[in-house]
């Protein structure tokens, strides 16, 4: 919804109200264009008091409760039903504000054919108002009702043809409603138009790709999509179970095109991130660390992903660097979590109580604390405790996994009826043979093996689900049942898919029977060398820059009057150079030259002198040899390059040989319209 309010102030037509109307409604006025919102409400509210009767009053309180943060649709709803009784029939512009605010309200409270109803109304009334007729187009959308959906998006179109994101928007509605040339005709026009591409365009064109197999392109399509928008996308769900790699690569490939800056690694660390690539993760948030202004800020960040990987002492460190300015409660849990991991169950309860300070009444941390107490031997305190947090919290999956630490519990206890009492409360809840985690662990507690075969069986056929956690799981499950194959296997399982938890599990009392088991012993050595290998990984792609993952990093090109133009980036500077092999050194013009010395980009001190060289025509020039202190090329950061500056104003940038030697591979890939290096 767009924010029309000053619009309409702006608009109205003078109307003789009372004068203590006319001062409250001029501050409220004033408050709103300031964003001060209460204000606003505090001087429409006096407004109303002061004339029950003043309708402009009713609305704006109706927008406020429901566009800005209040979320209060009831008080909303009654505010704009005061304001229809109370303003003016000829007062169209006002009524058909409040009816577009019922619309929104019908909308967030998903009654959308009403929110459609109400929308047609304030159409009616102004027909040309771009705001009602997108969020027409919307509601038509939600409703499935595609054909409608298109003709007011082309309505908007026709009203307001240089508002290039619709273009997307019509294309996506296209798609959803099997027209696919003409969604492809959208998202060509929309990524024609405007300037860098339209992520909804390129999300289109991913899903378009993947119906037809080809998952090259709609990987570099969905990754568009993310970088565009700086966000995962939902067709990147769909990818990593499909093709987890190449949506990696195309994730690689869009960093590397764009400047690398904080929100670049921002975004791509939160992709890696959904994918369970936490090492990949971890590289792009320590390099948007070193790049933000604020670099205390990405220390939760590398505290949680260090957390996924158990790497315990970076997670540790990370969330303490973290409390010296936020005591919130997700630092607290995160240490809880850490101590946890190492098996020191009652200083996790420490940290847990800590966080418990700023919401007493938080059910899910009385849930961590009792499971605490039970594995640190402390059972009947624990039953105490779930009982707690079952009272506090409502939403069933919650109350399904207390079940089941309650049932666990009793019967460590030797209490098996109070045991098979809870088992039996729980299956009430089931809806048919489902496969939520929940009853993993309730139907082992129950003895069900075949369940548990059937819950496998699903989990084979459900990549999503395997990328969750639930091999994890359904290892559990079967560690209740003492079933040493079973759990081994899910567990390596588990791993596989990306989820870390094998420092963890011989701390936990139902692994205890594995604990003397070559297997399980070997599978957590391993991993320990693993981690230790990745670490020092790690360190050593971030302290030596010039050697990036110590892989092949690809710089996209474009292909135009015969040459090959790049981005790269001088001392901080965004520049485009042709690619030349045959140049003996990276060359820069006077202008760039001048550019960059007044900018900042360049100091005295990187002025090297004279020199004579040969142009590719056989032409001798005298130019400026300087300095490049920083050549960032891909994702290669290359120190201290020898480059020219060629008195001629338009000769183009060349990237040439004191660049180009610094690697041991260049590859020129026509096809694919990227040039790949490897750094010596």
């Amino acid at each position: 919804m767009k924010k029309i309010f000053i619009t309409l102030l702006i608009a109205l037509t003078a109307q003789v109200i009372f004068a203590a109307d006319s001062y409250y409604f001029q501050r409220a006025e004033e408050a709103y264009q300031k964003k001060d919102y209460n204000l606003c409400l505090h001087y429409c509210k006096q407004g109303v008091e002061k004339n029950p009767k003043d309708g402009k009053c009713w609305a704006v309180i109706a927008e406020i409760y429901s566009k800005r943060e209040y979320a209060r649709y009831g008080e909303a709803m009654e505010a704009a039903e005061k304001a229809l009784t109370t303003l003016s029939k000829k007062d169209k512009y006002w009524i058909a504000f409040v009816h577009g605010i019922r619309g929104d309200v019908f909308y967030k409270v998903e009654n959308l054919q009403a929110s459609k109803e109400s929308y047609m109304i304030a159409l009616s009334m102004q027909p040309e108002n771009t705001t009602y007729i997108y969020d027409l187009a919307d509601v038509c959308y939600r409703l499935g009702e595609y054909d409608e959906s298109i003709k007011y998006y082309q309505r908007y179109i026709d009203l307001s043809p240089n508002t290039i994101y619709i273009y997307g928007e019509l294309a996506y509605v296209y798609y959803k409603a099997g027209k696919k040339e003409e969604a492809q005709r959208f998202c060509d026009l929309t990524n024609a138009l405007g300037q860098g591409g339209n992520p909804t365009a390129h999300r289109v064109l991913s899903m378009m790709a993947v119906d037809r197999g080809d998952y090259v392109e709609a990987c570099r399509e969905a990754a568009r999509a993310m970088f565009l928008r700086n966000s995962w996308c939902d067709e990147g769900d769909t990818l990593k179970v499909l093709c987890p790699d190449l949506l990696m690569a195309a994730i690689r490939t869009e960093v590397a095109k764009a400047q690398k800056d904080a929100e670049t690694n921002a975004t791509a660390a939160y992709c890696a991130f959904t994918m369970n690539r936490y090492w990949d993760a971890l590289y792009y948030l320590h390099r948007k660390m070193e790049q933000s202004d604020a670099p205390q800020s990405v220390y939760p960040e590398l505290a949680s992903v260090y957390e996924r990987v158990e790497a315990l002492d970076e997670a540790e460190k990370y969330y303490l660097l973290t409390l010296k300015t936020d005591s919130g409660e997700y630092v607290w849990r995160g240490l809880a979590q850490v101590a946890r991991c190492r098996g020191r169950f009652l200083q996790a309860n420490q940290y847990l109580r800590r966080a418990m300070e700023k919401n007493p009444a938080e059910g899910k941390l009385y849930y961590l604390i009792a499971r605490n107490l039970y594995q640190a031997g402390l059972p009947k305190e624990a039953l105490m405790t779930f009982d707690t947090a079952q009272v506090l919290i409502e939403e069933e999956d919650w109350q399904l996994s207390i079940m089941a630490n309650q049932a666990e519990t009793y019967r460590e206890l030797g209490l098996e009826k109070k045991a098979e009492e809870i088992l039996a409360q729980a299956q009430k809840l089931r809806k048919e043979d489902e496969h939520r985690e929940e009853f993993f662990r309730l139907d082992a507690l129950s003895g069900d093996t075949a369940a548990l075969a059937r819950h496998a069986e699903y989990l084979k056929n459900n990549k999503k689900a395997q990328l969750n956690g639930q091999w994890g799981v359904l290892a559990q499950a079967y560690a209740l049942l003492k079933d040493r194959q079973h759990t081994l296997q899910y567990i390596r399982l588990d791993e596989e898919a990306g989820n870390h938890t094998l420092l963890l599990l011989p701390k936990i009392r139902r692994y205890a029977f594995l604990l003397d088991d070559p297997e399980f012993k070997t599978l957590v050595a391993r991993y320990e060398a693993q981690l230790h290998e990745k670490l020092a990984e790690l360190q050593s792609q971030l302290g030596d820059p010039e050697t990036l993952q110590n892989k092949v990093t690809e710089l996209p090109f474009t292909h135009l009057g015969g040459v090959n133009r790049v981005q790269c980036t001088i001392n901080g500077l965004p520049l485009y150079f042709v690619f030349d092999t045959g140049a003996a050194d990276v060359s820069i013009s006077s202008v760039e030259a001048n550019f960059m010395l007044k900018n900042g980009y360049l100091t005295n001190a990187d002025f090297m002198g004279k020199q004579n060289f040969v142009t590719a025509t056989g032409e001798i020039h005298e130019g400026t040899v300087i300095n490049l202190r920083e050549l960032r090329v891909g994702d290669v950061i290359l120190k201290d390059i020898k480059a020219s500056v060629i008195k001629n104003q338009s000769a183009p940038l060349l990237l040439g040989q004191s660049c180009f030697r610094r690697f041991g591979i260049v590859e020129v890939d026509n096809k694919a319209q990227v040039i790949r290096l490897l750094a010596k």
